[in-house]
């Protein structure tokens, strides 16, 4: 009989979880039902099954609670714009008096106009906590990602399969950028600056060093989530994340296409790790100018880090319903440990740290 799930990914980037993970949730669902957000059919009942609080509590384990709460409120609203939005019921004939121009106005200036939307005025509510304690140059990046992102989930014309993945089922690359940018991970990564407490200078943003990390990143997050839900989305009449594409285009089994993305996940998490390297060299750079950009820096990658291996243990308690995986974290081996492919261990050294990366400075606790 084949499980319900998929076998656990180990990823050799240690769990912790935010002590205001609790309040954080209740603070979400309060926040969500203030601005309205949940008047759609079955709205509420998919925002509680989701457990963003957990989510955003493992991604900032030592954010003080209001800052936690922030974080925790986008990413709900990233979620419930997708449920929202990626509905192509919701679109209109007239592509200059809908929603979507509301909300695109919302991100460039930080404000709703009086009669916009629910979802317009709950994103203005994040980002006037947000805008005034960021430069122009960080708000016009932190724009540019989302509002890439609102036009890639949106953009299906009406009638046509609001599955992710319908429209690159023929092709993987294809599917892996789509599927990068309508994640919202780059907004996510740019939040964490403001939640790390400064700006990452240009030439680290900008910089290909940077690129790779953040493209690894948002690969191991977004294809890690596919990987759990895929078993859910077994009986879509088209591909619906990265495990059926991959048993679509190469023709082989659920099994077989599952077992493919862990490797390329693993494959991913080594990517990262040797992109970790090469950023580390860029910011002994930009610090020699700018002390405060190495420990910004830090905190932004134990962000990532703590992402990563939040997504992954939350992704598996969402499909181990019953509760026995819930604060699972890692599955121990015989060893007494998760069991790290090769050629990610390689880029670990004797104590289990990711070489090139002090995290103990930066307050993360390492396998």
């Amino acid at each position: 009989m084949v499980e319900a799930h998929p076998p656990r990914i180990p990823l050799p980037f240690a769990l912790d979880r935010n002590p205001h993970a609790p309040d954080a949730k209740c603070r979400l669902l309060d926040w969500a039902r203030r601005h309205r957000l949940l008047d759609r059919p079955g709205a509420e009942k998919r925002l509680v099954g989701a457990r963003l609080g957990d989510l955003a509590a493992y991604t900032h384990p030592d954010a003080a609670p209001d800052l936690l709460y922030l974080y925790g409120e986008f990413i709900a609203w990233q979620f419930l714009a997708q449920d929202r939005y990626a509905d192509s019921a919701e679109h209109t004939a007239h592509p200059g008096n809908h929603a979507i121009d509301q909300i695109e106005s919302v991100y460039r200036t930080g404000r709703a106009e009086p009669a916009a939307g629910a979802m317009a005025h709950a994103l203005a509510d994040i980002l006037e906590r947000v805008y005034p304690a960021m430069s122009a140059e960080w708000r016009e990046h932190f724009v540019v990602e989302c509002v890439a992102t609102l036009r890639r989930m949106v953009r299906r014309t009406p009638g046509a399969s609001p599955t992710a993945a319908h429209e690159h089922s023929c092709d993987v690359d294809a599917y892996i950028r789509h599927r990068r940018l309508v994640g919202g991970q780059f907004a996510c990564l740019l939040l964490d600056e403001f939640i790390a407490g400064g700006e990452l200078p240009g030439a680290i943003r900008d910089g290909a060093a940077y690129d790779d990390i953040r493209n690894a990143q948002a690969d191991v997050v977004t294809w890690t989530s596919d990987y759990y839900a895929s078993r859910d989305n077994a009986g879509t009449d088209s591909p619906a994340d990265l495990v059926g594409v991959l048993a679509y285009t190469e023709h082989v089994g659920r099994e077989h296409a599952e077992a493919a993305v862990a490797v390329r996940i693993q494959d991913r998490v080594a990517d990262f790790m040797t992109a970790r390297r090469a950023l580390q060299g860029r910011a002994g750079d930009a610090a020699s100018v700018d002390p405060e950009t190495e420990p910004l820096l830090r905190r932004c990658v134990s962000a990532m880090h703590n992402r990563m291996a939040g997504t992954e243990a939350w992704a598996w308690e969402n499909v181990r319903g019953d509760g026995r995986g819930r604060g699972a974290g890692r599955v121990p081996t015989a060893g007494g440990g998760p069991h790290v492919p090769e050629h990610v261990a390689d880029l670990l050294d004797v104590r289990g740290h990711p070489r090139g990366w002090d995290g103990d400075a930066a307050g993360h606790l390492w396998p």
